[in-house]
Formats: structure tokens, C-alpha cells, sequence
């Protein structure tokens, strides 16, 4: 008994996002075009900015300490009814709010608007 010939894997099998089709619906000519095209990066237009994460998506951050101090945070965390993550993201949250004031910026703001102004040179 003999096994079925597949087709073999070849970079014409690759498409740009947004281009793929069914393997019916492209003409032999397109398979053939298809490694004819040069690869170019995203640049966006003049004037258009990347667009920004969504605002509900939490980021991850790690950060390194001491044993001592993890338990530390751990005791807390059961007396305040909470979980370190909680309290690392309070503390983090009244230390940017802390500084917005200091430097009186909107891009340190919670609000996140734009930033008119010059931050590098204050210090």
C-alpha cells in the first residue's frame, strides 16, 4: 500500500497577514509572485503615532528582594487582608502620584494626558 504524496513545504506556503486565502483560491501565478516580494518593516505615515496598549491590560514588572523583606511584605499582605501584588501596586501607585506633584507633569499624571513640556530638565 502505498502513502499519499503531500505537497512539500516551501515559503510559498507562507503568507503576509491580512493576504491569506484559500489554498483553491490562489492562482499558481500568485504562489510564484510570492517570493518575489521584498520584505519592508511597518513605518507608520507622517504624523501618525503607534498605537498604545489597551488601557485594562496589566503590564508585568519584576522586582528583586530580599528575603527579609519579601516575609516582610507577606506578614502585611495577611494583615491587611490583601496580596503583596496589591501592596507593591498601591506603594507604586502613591509614589507616581507623589512625583507628578513634584514635577508638576502630565505625563506622570494618572489622567495620561500628553506631556507639554520639557520633564528631562527639571530635576
Amino acid at each position: 500500500m502505498s502513502s499519499p504524496r503531500f505537497a512539500p513545504i516551501t515559503s510559498g506556503l507562507l503568507a503576509r497577514k491580512g493576504e491569506a486565502r484559500p489554498w483553491n483560491q490562489v492562482g499558481k501565478t500568485e504562489i510564484e509572485n510570492v517570493s518575489s516580494i521584498p520584505w519592508r518593516p511597518y513605518t507608520p505615515e507622517a504624523g501618525e503615532e503607534p498605537p498604545l496598549p489597551p488601557a485594562d491590560k496589566d503590564r508585568t514588572c519584576s522586582i528583586r528582594m530580599s528575603t527579609r523583606d519579601f516575609e516582610r511584605l507577606g506578614i502585611l499582605a495577611v494583615k491587611k487582608n490583601s496580596t503583596r501584588q496589591q501592596l507593591l501596586k498601591d506603594a507604586l501607585a502613591e509614589f507616581l502620584a507623589a512625583k507628578a506633584q513634584d514635577y508638576g507633569c502630565a505625563c506622570l499624571s494618572n489622567s495620561g494626558g500628553a506631556c507639554n513640556q520639557d520633564c528631562g530638565s527639571q530635576a
